[in-house]
């Protein structure tokens, strides 16, 4: 396989949507990820891509993590070998569709993102139900988990096929400044090579360290 160019190793790395496609200069087509395209970035002080906002890195033994080429993606490499992505997308508040282009009133961050994170899933359980009706969309309860220094949620779905066998997952990470929207997001869509990872169970042994990073962001 063809190990994609990187950005140089960032100092203090030892290691650390979407797919084995990605360093490609473009996102991948169809990650289990946000359905918006991110939106350009006009304001210099906004983190334009994970170079910008990548700080410790957590990763298992012989795992590297680092920016792809493409800035809206994170390369994750077991013994060299790119298994995974975690995408990036960042909008203005007034950009999205929920919020009909009003600001948001300060101090309610974490209702935003809570019904943020239930309109995300109400889209993506529509979307795969048009693929195929007969699979099944659970949608876990959003977790409180720090984005850099921002308060943010963690969400977690899955989709299943009839028989149990897992069709896609979807792990994302939302938070606000008030002005902007970031959702950082990754996930497995089983026997897809082009989905974030191929493989759950390198997808499980990520996680943890993903959490780590996440909070570490600088945001």
């Amino acid at each position: 396989m063809k190990i994609p160019t990187r950005f140089p190793t960032l100092v203090g790395i030892s290691l650390l949507t979407t797919a084995l496609l990605a360093c490609s200069a473009s996102p991948p087509s169809t990650p289990p990820t946000p359905p918006e395209t991110p939106a350009s970035q006009t304001d210099p002080a906004t983190p334009s891509g994970w170079a910008d906002l990548l700080g410790p890195v957590s990763a298992p033994p012989e795992w590297q993590v680092e920016p792809c080429v493409n800035a809206v993606l994170l390369c994750v490499e077991a013994d060299g070998e790119l298994i995974g992505t975690v995408e990036r997308f960042s909008h203005p508040i007034s950009e999205v569709p929920m919020q009909g282009g009003l600001p948001l009133p300060e101090g309610s961050e974490l209702d935003f993102l809570q019904a943020w994170v239930s309109d995300h899933y109400r889209v993506i359980e529509e979307d795969r139900q048009i693929a195929d009706p007969a699979l099944k969309f659970v949608g876990e309860a959003p977790v409180a988990i720090s984005v850099g220094t921002l308060p943010g949620l963690r969400y977690d779905y899955t989709i299943n096929h009839p028989n149990g066998a897992l069709f896609d997952r979807g792990i994302g990470y939302v938070t606000t400044d008030g002005t902007m929207l970031y959702v950082f997001a990754t996930g497995v869509i089983s026997g897809d090579p082009s989905g974030s990872f191929s493989d759950e169970g390198l997808f499980e042994t990520f996680l943890p360290h993903l959490n780590t990073i996440i909070q570490g962001l600088r945001l």
